[in-house]
């Protein structure tokens, strides 16, 4: 009979193998049936590397975890039954063994089913028989024996010693890696004067905004009062277009002036690469003397922008699910686990929070969506970082609203479509819906844009709270402010919301509206332009030179009457997601 101490280290040591063996393996299932493939397409061999040695680092450290809380749950019936220490030991042992077994097995397969694409009807089947199959190895001796001992060569002192002081020591490689290759955040500026104060710009972008479902671009319901009051003193680009379908690329246009096929980011979790990484809007601002600032709600735009080196002085990294309907536990978590994920610009951070997202949601946690930052509370942190900002400023604030889900404020719920029915849309599943929709389903479809009307309408009220305290202040005195979006949203043409090689007029049409100081009379141009016109744009209006590697037209002529503003330009829109970064474009 073995003494309590050796009882509960055996335990201890067997549990934690078990433990690291099935998270290891589920984690190693799912990076190679889900996500090795597509990495390559946006990162290097060594940072594909490097994630997946992220991944199982995890993993095994999460079993040590899992062991151990398990060893302490059943340490009162180690003590308790002290003549019974070696049979509890092996029942313990056996019990763990097939736990892991059926579930990495049923993770197998669950895996191998969907890679073949199989129906309903023989998926269930399949897993039926899995089960069926699995109590009939429980009920025969032989096959028990063989199933309970199955992970012997994991389980000897030796084996299970060496893969804890494995992961011990990958956690610790880990974190010193990860700490030498940090980036130190920037911390805010104090306000200064300057004697000759250069014009700010206040570059404003909602997520999925589609310029026809704007009030003054010819939406029947009142969805936007306060930016039209804001269009009718401002110069509104009625033929604006974005560079792609989704955030990461129309950002990455944005923020350089080039076009994805020139940036090189074509996936959602693209990032900025090689010299693109010097080549941005900021840096070039930053050269010209101006201090640069953003808040991005989003953390497809944020962990993009984050990828431009030194562009931006302050960047605060958002509480992502703050404001939300539902808690913050992943955001909590994220931070918990900062040692694991710093800002080292290898690898890709945001398919990191978003992993940890996932597997927080599977868990059946307390649901997480980390697109419900509020409208109010992202402009009430632009405020923060506003107020910290000497004049000579850049600054650009990226709403996440009204991209989806979509849940407008409770002041705007109901005004285009009964609450009853919208709470029904928020509760289902829309995966069947995306990206196309057979016509039958167009009246649902309709149903649903009144919804997103009502979610533009409670982003509308945020903008104009916003605009209203600056105008009081007198912070836009000498302030051009440029409102836009990244991309649009489509509810029509069979093609439902965005991020899709459809590249339908309410997907790439976006609003594009500037306001110089002092500016009171609105203008309309149906002058043709694209995101690309951004950053010249800006530059054109601050003085700063343009880069030769910008080759996009500002439209600072087209504001000052200086050149035609209309039946002119041209506007591209791109869709590469199937392309790797590091090879010709094929797709």
């Amino acid at each position: 009979m073995q003494s309590f101490r050796s009882a509960a280290l055996t335990l201890w040591l067997r549990l934690m193998a078990l433990a690291i063996v099935g998270l290891v393996f589920a984690d190693a299932l799912y990076l190679g049936s889900n996500k090795v493939q597509g990495w390559t397409f946006y990162l290097t061999t060594s940072e594909v590397v490097f994630e997946v040695g992220l991944r199982l680092v995890v993993g095994a450290l999460a079993g040590m975890i899992l062991g151990t809380l398990c060893t302490a749950l059943l340490m009162p019936f180690i003590w308790r039954f002290q003549n019974r220490r070696d049979s509890l030991l092996a029942w313990t042992t056996g019990a763990g063994v097939v736990l892991v077994a059926f579930v990495d097995s049923r993770l197998a397969l669950t895996t191998l089913i969907k890679s073949s694409h199989r129906g309903v009807r023989v998926t269930t089947a399949l897993l039926i028989a899995h089960f069926i199959l699995f109590v009939i190895s429980l009920l025969l001796p032989r096959l028990r024996r063989e199933l309970t001992s199955s992970l012997d060569v994991f389980l000897g002192p030796n084996a299970s010693r060496a893969m804890a002081f494995a992961t011990v020591i990958g956690f610790v490689a880990l974190v010193i890696g990860e700490f030498a290759l940090s980036r130190p955040a920037q911390p805010v500026k104090a306000a200064v004067l300057f004697p000759n104060p250069k014009p700010n710009i206040l570059l404003i972008t909602f997520d999925a905004l589609d310029a026809e479902d704007l009030s003054f671009y010819g939406r029947a319901l009142p969805t936007t009062p306060n930016l039209d009051a804001f269009a009718s003193k401002s110069t509104v680009f009625t033929n604006s277009y974005s560079g792609s379908t989704f955030t990461t690329s129309g950002i990455a246009t944005l923020l350089t002036g080039q076009y994805p096929s020139e940036t090189r980011v074509y996936q959602v979790q693209g990032i900025l690469r090689g010299e693109n990484r010097e080549r941005t809007l900021p840096q070039a601002l930053r050269a010209g003397g101006y201090t640069t600032a953003a808040f991005l709600s989003n953390p497809w735009a944020y962990y993009l922008a984050k990828t431009g080196r030194d562009g931006f002085e302050v960047l605060p990294e958002p509480n992502f699910e703050q404001g939300g309907v539902q808690r913050d536990g992943v955001q909590r978590l994220w931070s918990a686990t900062r040692l694991l994920h710093q800002d080292t610009g290898v690898g890709s951070r945001v398919d990191e929070y978003f992993d940890l997202e996932n597997l927080w949601n599977e868990l059946g946690l307390p649901h997480s969506h980390s697109f419900q930052f509020r409208p109010d509370a992202s402009f009430e942190q632009a405020r923060e970082v506003l107020s910290k900002l000497p004049d000579g400023f850049f600054f650009w604030v990226h709403v996440i609203t009204p991209h989806d889900p979509y849940i407008p404020d409770p002041a705007d719920q109901g005004r285009f479509l009964p609450y009853a029915e919208q709470r029904t849309f928020q509760d289902e599943s829309v995966a069947s819906w995306r990206p196309h929709y057979d016509a039958s389903r167009q009246s649902q479809i309709d149903r649903r844009r009144l919804l997103y009307d009502e979610f533009v309408a409670t982003a509308d009220r945020a903008f104009g709270s916003f605009i209203s305290e600056l105008e009081n202040s007198g912070r836009l005195k000498d302030t051009t402010v440029i409102v836009s979006a990244d991309h649009g949203e489509s509810f029509e043409g069979g093609i439902y919301r965005h991020e899709t090689p459809d590249q339908t007029r309410p997907v790439i049409h976006i609003p594009l509206i500037i306001r110089t100081p002092g500016q009171q009379q609105g203008r309309k141009i149906t002058y043709v332009a694209d995101q690309t016109a951004i950053a010249p744009t800006v530059l054109d209006l601050t003085g700063v030179a343009k880069p030769a590697w910008m080759r996009a037209q500002s439209l600072a002529p087209v504001l000052k009457g200086e050149a035609t503003s209309n039946g002119q330009g041209i506007a591209f829109a791109e869709f590469l997601e199937k392309n790797s970064v590091f090879k010709p474009l094929r797709h």
